[in-house]
């Protein structure tokens, strides 16, 4: 009996000694995987023709923009970049009176000096430098647009999100512009990128609140879009305190303390730029001299103009938005309608798109 027992056990070894090779079935399920993670590994997230393409569409964009929007496209980053340089150039009031931050201008000085230690500082190189390379984060911007849409729903959706995103009439004619308000836009659809979606798998607190701290540094007024959406997300973490202490605290305290050294450096004194803005722009309303609207503008006038032609698909998807979504339709109505109340109830009655 023994014998037969060793025996059997025996054989029962040899039989499994051999690992079982698994046929892989080509199935949709597994191509779709496949691509997906091909798609992954590319630059940027996508491959390289989707990037080449989009780059290429923008500074075609630059190239062929060649009109004058506002003079802040000027008077707020190249003018400010070539006296941060060069030493010479007409500072505004604003920049006096420490109303704003020298981080924007900061971006394009450094191409101004790059450009001046090669030896290349020429007219031509000096006016299309800056605005080639404010093209190059328009087509990062669309880039991380279309890898977010991705990510959240599928490829095909993606797809006619960055069609959309292609043929805004508004995006073409602002996003190549040298404004603090492009990069703003830039550093918000970057930012949306890394945001915690509810059913996101990609998720990193750092990252986004480190380009929201950084848009809000180059312009207070992006803290009115973002309000909602970082207050959702500290609604719906799990762990609040990790989210304060090890999270926006510290990146919050470092953004704002780079860029109050920058200014300390090219101002020459120590400001605090955010409320100085605070103080002259809405408390005495300063920005009035420079034109006021009526209270229903952005209803009117703001909002649709951005949207264009945009406009009636925005309502329907409005109104078919999931759940998870609803959080980005409830950011937009908020700054519109802050910005609504200011117009009627403030001093500060000048605004801008």
């Amino acid at each position: 009996m023994e014998r037969i027992k060793k025996r059997l056990s025996f054989n029962r070894k040899s039989a499994f000694a051999e690992p079982v090779k698994l046929r892989k079935r080509k199935s949709k399920l597994y191509s779709q995987e496949d691509a997906n993670s091909q798609y992954e590994k590319g630059f940027l997230g996508v491959n390289l023709s989707f990037v080449l393409f989009t780059v290429t569409f923008r500074l075609v964009n630059c190239c062929l923009v060649k009109t004058s929007f506002v003079p802040d496209e000027y008077w707020q980053s190249l003018e400010v970049a070539h006296n941060m340089v060069f030493k010479y150039g007409y500072l505004t009031w604003e920049w006096t009176e420490g109303l704003r931050s020298y981080s924007y201008p900061l971006f394009f000085a450094s191409i101004y000096k790059i450009l001046h230690l090669l030896n290349k500082d020429t007219v031509e190189l000096l006016i299309w430098g800056p605005r080639l390379a404010q093209a190059l984060l328009a087509a990062l911007s669309d880039i991380k647009l279309y890898s977010l849409v991705k990510k959240l729903e599928n490829e095909n959706i993606a797809k006619l999100v960055y069609f959309s995103q292609l043929c805004s009439w508004f995006t073409w004619y602002c996003c190549t512009r040298t404004l603090v308000n492009t990069m703003e836009t830039v550093l918000t659809t970057v930012a949306l990128y890394y945001y915690p979606f509810q059913g996101s798998k990609a998720q990193n607190s750092s990252k986004y609140l480190a380009l929201v701290a950084l848009a809000v540094v180059m312009r207070p007024t992006a803290v009115i879009v973002w309000l909602p959406l970082v207050s959702y997300h500290f609604w719906q973490e799990d762990t609040k305190l990790n989210l304060v202490l090890h999270h926006a605290m510290p990146v919050g305290l470092l953004t704002l303390g780079i860029s109050t050294l920058v200014d300390r450096v090219f101002s020459g004194k120590w400001i605090l730029v955010q409320l100085n803005f605070l103080k002259i722009n809405v408390l005495q309303n300063v920005a009035v001299f420079y034109g006021s609207h009526p209270w229903y503008w952005y209803l009117t006038q703001g909002f649709p103009v951005v949207l264009g032609t945009h406009l009636p698909f925005f309502i329907h998807g409005s109104m078919l938005a999931p759940k998870r979504y609803r959080i980005l339709l409830a950011a937009v109505i908020w700054t519109v309608l802050v910005y609504r109340y200011v117009l009627k109830h403030s001093t500060d009655q000048h605004q801008t798109f």
